[in-house]
C-alpha cells in the first residue's frame, strides 16, 4: 500500500467536514469551551515566536507529559475530556466509523524525510 503524505495539515484536519450541515448548532458548557480556547491560546503564544523554541529542550519543556501541568496535558484534556463531550452522537459515530480520517498522512509521518 502506497502512503501519500502532505504538508497541508488543514486538509487533514478538516477531512470529511463537507458532510456536516453548516447550519447545525450545538450547545456547550462555557467553562469547557473556555478551557479549550485558553489551551489553543497557550499553544499560539508559544509557537508564534520562534525565539521561544530555539532548542528541542524548549519544546520538550513546553509540552511536558500527561503527568505534567504543561501543554500536552492541556491538549489531552481539551480533546478527551472537554471537546468530545460537545459533539452530537451522529458526529461521534462518524469519528468511530473513520469518516473524518484523511487518506493522506501528515508529512511528519514519513520516515524517509
Amino acid at each position: 500500500m502506497n502512503k501519500e503524505y502532505t504538508e497541508d495539515l488543514e486538509e487533514i484536519a478538516t477531512y470529511g467536514f463537507d458532510a456536516i450541515d453548516p447550519d447545525e448548532k450545538v450547545e456547550v458548557n462555557l467553562k469547557d469551551l473556555m478551557y479549550v480556547f485558553s489551551t489553543l491560546q497557550e499553544y499560539l503564544r508559544f509557537f508564534h515566536q520562534p525565539l521561544r523554541y530555539q532548542k528541542t529542550e524548549d519544546i520538550d519543556r513546553f509540552m511536558g507529559s500527561i503527568n505534567d501541568k504543561a501543554a500536552f496535558k492541556l491538549l489531552h484534556t481539551s480533546i478527551h475530556e472537554k471537546m468530545r463531550n460537545m459533539f452530537p452522537e451522529h458526529i461521534e459515530e462518524k469519528y468511530g466509523e473513520g469518516e473524518f480520517d484523511s487518506p493522506k498522512l501528515p508529512f511528519y509521518y514519513d520516515d524517509s524525510r
